[in-house]
């Protein structure tokens, strides 16, 4: 007899469990670091319900479209790079896993092996680009991305200085500030879409559209470029009322639910990421445990959808968001 399937609850204690037998906690900011974002956006979600709507009821469907690449679900991974307690074959696991839930990776630092290992599982993959001083590298790094079969290209540049940790950045001496038009040059080299990540302004999705991007990606890198950014949730709306019509919105940074990407997406958000969260349940059930994951959120996003009477994710909207009284969003 096969044994229970694991709670959601139970697979991130299972992932904590394991990544403590080899001695790697996962990373969080050192005291110095407030994560001040990350708790208001939190908070800001905690505060927002949602109208559901029994009569008539639908059925739902979570499918989209995204750079071309036909998903299963708005849920997708975050940028990620090998940690150092993870291998490479660790990376393509995770895809394999992303891969059977229908969702899509965003690779992070790493080699064109690796990527090639991960495009190979059939997940579609995006290569987010490091702002990195030596440009060369990021204009090879593009181009290595396009010939290898990835479905997007971005850049986070917000990441230009690196983390701060401990009232000290971390990696300056490797990731700069780049110049908007050599953004600009890097776009109109490469026929694949291209995502800003990092954009929590009006100034910056504005900037983003006139340069040439295909996509936003609202995020505030958790905490680590400026601790008291502003949270992803709160500047969501904003960036869609002002590029929404143009661009691809997309949104990462404290989502935990299903639900969490229902707001998400009702506040604008084409799709919703996790990274930690996937880290965890890599820890806990390899490719297994990730697929898992991605069929938890999006089980969750389905159910909300069919008792809001939304039978598309294009269906869900801001009407169905009830505030907190007394909040303004």
């Amino acid at each position: 007899m096969s044994e229970r399937p694991l709670t959601l609850t139970e697979l991130y204690a299972k992932g904590r469990e394991n990544l403590g037998k080899i001695g790697a906690q996962r990373a969080f900011p050192p005291d110095s670091n407030t994560q001040a974002a990350v708790q208001a956006n939190r908070k800001f979600l905690d505060s927002l319900f949602i109208e559901p709507h029994y009569f008539d009821p639908v059925e739902s469907d979570t499918s989209i479209a995204l750079f071309g690449a036909k998903l299963g679900t708005p849920v997708f991974c975050s940028a990620i790079s090998r940690t150092n307690w993870m291998s490479d074959a660790d990376l393509v696991d995770i895809a394999r896993g992303l891969a059977k839930a229908g969702s899509m990776l965003v690779l992070g630092i790493g080699g064109s092996e690796v990527m090639q290992s991960c495009i190979d599982t059939g997940v579609p993959v995006v290569k987010m680009v490091k702002p990195y001083r030596n440009t060369e590298l990021i204009h090879q790094k593009v181009h290595d991305a396009e010939s290898r079969g990835c479905v997007a290209i971005g850049m986070d540049i917000d990441h230009f200085y690196g983390s701060f940790r401990d009232g000290r950045s971390e990696r300056a001496d490797t990731f700069g500030p780049q110049p908007t038009n050599e953004i600009k040059q890097l776009i109109s080299e490469t026929k694949l879409p291209f995502i800003i990540k990092g954009v929590l302004s009006i100034t910056d999705a504005r900037k983003a559209a006139e340069i040439g991007a295909t996509g936003v990606e609202v995020s505030n890198h958790g905490w680590s470029p400026l601790d008291f950014s502003v949270p992803a949730m709160i500047a969501l709306p904003k960036v869609v009322e002002v590029v929404g019509g143009r661009l691809i919105v997309l949104v990462d940074s404290g989502f935990k639910t299903g639900n969490d990407v229902f707001k998400a997406l009702a506040f604008g958000a084409r799709g919703a990421g996790f990274a930690s969260s996937i880290l965890l349940a890599h820890a806990a059930g390899g490719a297994e445990g990730v697929e898992q994951f991605i069929n938890f959120i999006t089980a969750e996003l389905k159910r909300t959808m069919t008792v809001t009477g939304c039978p598309t994710l294009a269906a869900i909207n801001r009407s169905l968001i009830v505030p907190m009284p007394g909040l303004v969003v």
